[in-house]
């Protein structure tokens, strides 16, 4: 079996003359020369002279104070407007508004026929509404007090 081989042409390697090559490299060597100009580093046989710092830009006089727009902040809800109480039920959770001043953490209520202990506060959950709204767990009675009449 005889292998095939491709013949290399014998052509001369034609001459690359890349002068713009050169310049490149000219033009890095200047940027090295002008970094080292910037930085006060001056390499042995450089034939220039350090160049003085910069002076600084005159400070412009001091602006005079201006007062900061004033943002409105947003009032707390008034006691008037009440509050509004989360409940738990089996159907999920419900909102009762309260008129009265809103309870301390841990105090316990009466509410739609039940003893309620506030958890913590939260912002109400109705779009646009300041109200704060008080979460409630419903409080078990004690065990001795559970009895059922048969």
């Amino acid at each position: 079996m005889r292998l095939w081989r491709r013949r290399r042409e014998e052509s001369p390697v034609p001459q690359v003359v890349l002068p713009s090559l050169d310049r490149l490299a000219g033009l890095i060597e200047r940027v090295v020369e002008l970094v080292d100009e910037v930085a006060g580093a001056r390499g042995p046989g450089s034939n220039h002279a350090p160049a003085a710092p910069p002076a600084a830009p005159p400070a412009p006089p001091p602006a005079p104070p201006t007062r900061a727009p004033e943002v409105p902040v947003p009032e707390p809800a008034a006691e008037a407007d009440g509050w509004l109480a989360f409940l738990p039920s089996p159907d999920g959770y419900t909102l009762v508004p309260r008129p009265d001043s809103l309870p301390v953490l841990g105090a316990v209520l009466e509410l739609d026929g039940a003893v309620f202990r506030v958890l913590r506060y939260a912002p109400s959950p109705l779009p646009g509404d300041r109200r704060r709204c008080a979460v409630v767990v419903r409080e078990e009675p004690p065990e001795a007090d559970r009895s059922f009449d048969a």
